[in-house]
This record gives C-alpha cells, structure tokens and sequence, in this order.
C-alpha cells in the first residue's frame, strides 16, 4: 500500500495532478491511497505517514519550502516532489532533501517520470520481498505490506494489507530480514510495522483495531525506536 500527498491550495492544479496519480497507479497496478491538502498546514497535521509528498512552492497559508522543511521532521524518508511554476525556487528543494521538481500544469508524462523514479527509490530503500511457503501454495509479498508478524506453535503469521498467511518458521529468522528502522519487537510472539501503528501505550499498541501487548523488556527500546520513526528525537 503506498500513501501519497498532494499539497496545493489550487484545485485547477491539484485535481488535475491527483487524476495523472491515480492514472499512474492503476497503469502499475499499485494500491494507493492518494490524499489532497489545501494547505501546508493542514498537511503537517494530519498522522499518515506519506511515501510521497507532492508539494505546491507557493501557497498562502505555509509555503511548500516551509511545509518540506516541517515534514523532514517527522518523516525523513518520504520521497518529495515539488510542483511550481516558479523554476527558479526548485534549487531550494536540495535543503529538504527533495526527490526531483515538476513544472505546472503537471504532465502524466512528467508524472510518470517522477514517480517511476520514486518508486525505484522506495524499492531499493525499505523493501523486501518474501516468497511464503502456505498451504495453499507459494505467496510473493513485499515488506512495505506487512503490518505486524505473530508466531504460535512454531507457525507464522504474516498479516498484510492484502491478507494474513500462514507458514512454519521462527520469529527471529523474519526479524533479521527486516528493515530494523520500521519494524521492531513489542514481545517474543509479535514483530510491528512502525508505519502501521496507531496509537502506543504503556502497555500496548494499536494496529487498527488490533491492541497487541508490549512487553517490559520490550518496552524501553520500542519506545525510542517509534520516537525515532516519528522524528521526535531530532
């Protein structure tokens, strides 16, 4: 599941981009929720956790430098893409450690540019690909997808937005296969998608509806590592 903004405060730009996005993904058979703000503001406050940010230069309210500088602190990997019809400001993206820049009207060819080499990004980035032996046969699933592992009676379970599957093996042999910046141990039976949790307690986290425990040995490390995630330590 890939999670996209789109920043401007002009729907004649935004909408017409948003159609070029969701064209692009359908082309790639990709699911994505694809999310329009109105302003720099506004997107800063919202909790989703972007692979890619569209973002609009000049706008009222915060301007999109403004708005990019905000979000690096809360999320370092996200792959931004400034559109503007001012050129001559893009250069500044390389202080937000912007992806690359587009000029308005925003193209499906120049969106399909970006946004293949954004995808080529998060790939070579974050994740892997796991072929799960199930009892139904071999499952190919990317580690973007998965929101939490559980073991039981040396089964386990990886649950996706696609779907839970079930194979025989340890939890330790799935935990050194994933990208420890987003996936961590909340006790010995479960291993967490960072990107997926809702809310943390003291002695539990939420992945949607699901409430999973954490363990006190757990707890001090999980703690630092989903402040990290969200950049509070910066």
């Amino acid at each position: 599941m890939l999670w996209i903004a789109i920043v401007d405060d002009d729907a004649s730009d935004s909408e017409p981009l948003r159609a070029h996005v969701e064209s692009y993904c359908a082309s790639r058979a990709l699911t994505a929720t694809v999310r329009v703000f109105r302003d720099g503001l506004d997107f800063i406050r919202a909790t989703d956790h972007f692979d890619i940010v569209f973002m609009d230069i000049r706008m009222e309210k915060l301007d999109g430098l403004d708005a990019a500088h905000l979000m690096r602190k809360i999320n370092r990997d996200a792959c931004l893409i400034f559109v503007t019809n001012m050129a001559q400001f893009a250069i500044k993206g390389y202080e937000v450690d912007a992806l690359d820049f587009i000029i308005k009207p925003a193209s499906l060819a120049s969106i399909t540019y970006v946004l293949d080499k954004a995808m080529k990004r998060l790939r070579e980035s974050s994740n892997t690909t796991f072929s799960l032996k199930t009892s139904e046969g071999t499952v190919s699933i990317s580690s973007n997808d998965i929101s939490y592992v559980e073991v039981f009676d040396h089964n386990l379970v990886y649950h996706t937005v696609k779907g839970d599957y079930t194979v025989r093996g340890r939890l330790s042999d799935v935990s050194g296969k994933l990208d420890p910046a987003r996936f961590v141990l909340c006790n010995r039976s479960f291993v967490v998608n960072l990107r997926f949790v809702t809310n943390v307690g003291s002695e539990f986290l939420c992945i949607g509806d699901t409430r999973i425990s954490i363990s006190k040995s757990h707890r001090k490390e999980l703690m630092q590592r989903f402040s990290s995630f969200l950049g509070d330590s910066l």
